[in-house]
């Protein structure tokens, strides 16, 4: 939700010439969407015994792949309209006829989650979540920090699937209601400092 705000927001600024001069606002809008970001990303990607994040299930399924079997799958099936595709579908976790996961294909999505994360996280750890001495190596991009989003939105989406037998597009929210209302009202009232 936030990357999606930070672009809109972004976006109405681009579109109104009025906003089109420098303001230390864009500056601090810039920096706090960022520190948000790449500390959600972290969390994410952090794998100690006291972590709950998408790194530490997918290192957990790696380890025991039996713990998801074909025959749990197949049941969360049972009595749907979709009944009969129950074994296609696991058979994007595992070789067809394989009776658990396949743990090669989980590594994969964990190598993924980290290569796509390295510089984001680099980042949170020495200059967000923490003020070290060394300087990140490389900084991420914006578009790098929208890509790791979109990946763990695709992982969440795809381990979704495996353990609920139910498929959602993306694990971001519809909105109810009208967020750039904000914008259509003035926020400083005349005389006001």
């Amino acid at each position: 939700m936030a990357k999606r705000t930070f672009h809109e927001v972004q976006q109405l600024i681009s579109n109104n010439p009025m906003l089109h001069q420098p303001n230390s606002f864009y500056g601090y809008l810039s920096r706090t969407y960022v520190s948000h970001v790449v500390i959600g990303i972290r969390r994410q990607i952090k794998c100690d015994k006291q972590s709950i994040s998408m790194a530490r299930l997918l290192e957990e399924l790696i380890e025991s792949p039996q713990v998801l079997t074909r025959k749990y799958y197949v049941d969360l099936y049972k009595g749907s309209i979709v009944e009969n595709f129950a074994d296609q579908d696991f058979n994007k976790f595992a070789a067809p006829g394989m009776p658990y996961i396949d743990s090669t294909h989980v590594a994969a999505d964990l190598t993924r989650l980290r290569n796509s994360t390295k510089r984001c996280e680099d980042f949170a750890d020495k200059r967000v979540a923490h003020r070290d001495k060394t300087e990140p190596k490389e900084l991420p991009t914006f578009m790098e920090v929208d890509e790791c989003i979109a990946l763990l939105d695709e992982l969440y989406v795809r381990y979704f699937m495996l353990f609920h037998a139910s498929h959602m597009d993306s694990l971001l929210p519809t909105r109810q209601f009208d967020w750039r209302a904000i914008f259509r009202i003035p926020w400083i009232s005349q005389g006001e400092n």
